[in-house]
Order: C-alpha cells, then sequence, then structure tokens
C-alpha cells in the first residue's frame, strides 16, 4: 500500500523531499510523484536550476500535480548554492531570479534557502560581510515582492573552515546578527541539526527564535565515534540512525516557537549514489517522519 502523506489539513511542522540530497536526481515531475508514494507531505525543488526545464513542462502542469498529490511545497532553492558565489555566478543567478521568483510563486513556493560559508580565501571578514550585505540588499527584495523568505544557512564543523584564508561565519548567533543587520524582514534562517550540533548550542537557542526567523530546517544525524571537532559535512547519517544528535530536543524546541515549515533530510554520505532509489526514498521518508513523532509526542 503506498503511504499516505502527513500533509496540508495537519498543522505544524512537515515532512518535506529534496530528492538530489540523497542522490536522487530527478526531473520535478518525478520528485512530486516520489514525494506522493513515499509518504512525504511536502516536496522541494531546485528551481533555478530547473526553471527551463519546469517551463517548459509547463508551471501550472506542475502546480496542479503539487496540488493533485495533496503535497505542500517546502522551500526551493533560487539563488545560488552560496552567497559567496563567483560573481559571475551571481550575476547569472541575479538575472534569472525575477523569472524563477514568477514560477516560484506560481507553484506556491514561499520559502527560499542559501547557504553562508565558514571562510572565504581572499576576502576578510569586513570585506565578506559587506559583499553579504549587499547581495541580500540585492536579492530579498526581489523575492519578498513575491511573498518568498530567504533562509541564510551557517556552516559550523571546524573541518570546514580549517583550509579557508579568512574565517568567517559558522554560528547561530553570529548569522542572526547578520540577518538583523542587512534590515530585510524576508530574511531569516535555514537551520540545520548538523551545524548546531557542532556549534554546540543549545534547545534553549532554538527556544528563543521567533517562528518567523526560521524558514527551513533540515535534519540529520551525526556518526558515531567521531569526536565533535573532526565531523565532516560529507558524512552526515539520516536522522535517528545514531542518536549522536540530540534531535528530540532539537524537534521540541523547533515545535515550541510554532515554527510550522519543511523538515528535509540531508544525510549527505557517500552511500547514497549506490543505493536503490525505492530504498534511499523508504529509508528517508520513515526517518524523517519518525523525527517528526518527537513534537507530536510534547
Amino acid at each position: 500500500m503506498t503511504p499516505s502523506p502527513e500533509h496540508s489539513s495537519r498543522a505544524g511542522m512537515y515532512a518535506s523531499l529534496m530528492a538530489d540530497l540523497i542522490a536522487v536526481r530527478v526531473d520535478p515531475d518525478r520528485s512530486v510523484e516520489l514525494a506522493q508514494m513515499h509518504g512525504f507531505a511536502g516536496v522541494d525543488l531546485r528551481l533555478s536550476s530547473q526553471i527551463e526545464w519546469i517551463e517548459k513542462f509547463g508551471v501550472d502542469r506542475l502546480a496542479g500535480m503539487i496540488r493533485d498529490a495533496g503535497l505542500r511545497p517546502g522551500y526551493g532553492s533560487m539563488l545560488t548554492r552560496t552567497l559567496s558565489a563567483r560573481a559571475e555566478d551571481w550575476d547569472v543567478s541575479m538575472g534569472q531570479l525575477p523569472r524563477v521568483c514568477r514560477a516560484a510563486q506560481a507553484l506556491g513556493f514561499q520559502r527560499a534557502g542559501v547557504v553562508v560559508m565558514p571562510f572565504d580565501d581572499r576576502l576578510d571578514h569586513a570585506a565578506n560581510r559587506r559583499r553579504h550585505l549587499d547581495r541580500l540588499a540585492e536579492a530579498a527584495p526581489i523575492l519578498a515582492e513575491h511573498g518568498i523568505r530567504l533562509g541564510l544557512e551557517y556552516v559550523s564543523p571546524l573541518t570546514r573552515r580549517l583550509d579557508g584564508t579568512f574565517t568567517f561565519i559558522y554560528s547561530l548567533a553570529d548569522t542572526l546578527e547578520l540577518i538583523d543587520e542587512s534590515g530585510q524582514d524576508n530574511v531569516g534562517l535555514m537551520l540545520d541539526s548538523f551545524h548546531w550540533h557542532c556549534a554546540q548550542e543549545s534547545t534553549e537557542d532554538l527556544a528563543s527564535l521567533p517562528a518567523k526567523k526560521i524558514v527551513v530546517v533540515h535534519v540529520n544525524d551525526a556518526p558515531e565515534g567521531v569526536g565533535r571537532n573532526k565531523l565532516d559535512v560529507r558524512r552526515r547519517e539520516l536522522p535517528g540512525d545514531t542518536g549522536v544528535i540530540d534531535l528530540p530536543g532539537f524537534v521540541r524546541a523547533l515545535a515550541s516557537t510554532g515554527y510550522d515549515g519543511p523538515v528535509t533530510a540531508e544525510p549527505t554520505h557517500p552511500r547514497w549514489p549506490e543505493m536503490p532509489e525505492s530504498l534511499a526514498m523508504r529509508q528517508t521518508s520513515e526517518a524523517v517522519r519518525g523525527c517528526l513523532e518527537f513534537a507530536a509526542s510534547m
């Protein structure tokens, strides 16, 4: 029997699928089919990189598929992967952003995410901060015109910034400062349990956040037997697989804020490309939905 999504009729957080985070690289229509088939309540899409496909397929047609599948739009990638992308890549992204936003709005997406890298090889902290603020000032108003909020994801593992010439933001508190300094009302956080764990932040840190500051949530677990300062973003487990990360505390703290958006697994691990699609989907769906049971048990 095909599992039914725990979806839109229920308030609160919901399990959403970004297929390529488990190395399932498919077109958006197939993402919708897989999300429905495997019991997800929402679907996330790479809108910027797939905009031509979406327009050719038909925005209204894809919106109808999402609606008929009983899914909620989760979040979309609408910019470059990071805010410190090369200038030429950023310019291309900004050139197509209005087009991407129009499609996102028609599809019902109100959330986007982008990564804040914790280092830079050319710019010191002050110059890099200025670049981030300038880019937020450029992108956020266009997103806001289409009713879209942008979540910033900080990257906290020590292993991710050791090789950088200049260290940049890698904690919740510093990311909040950047958001406040930007002055953009539609900019908030893309929270990831792995980065929260590596930064040694607390459930109280999360619970103190206003729900409007939380745009997107990623969940995963850390491998056993690896010290916190040795953890690597390229080896993350499915949420609940090891119990190294306090996911019950993480999820309950988010629920206490009133966050009602997508929760997406990001278990970046080398095994995914070798795993059969159906098994990867089943394991991920069960892991994320199981994770959300912590909120339901409050």
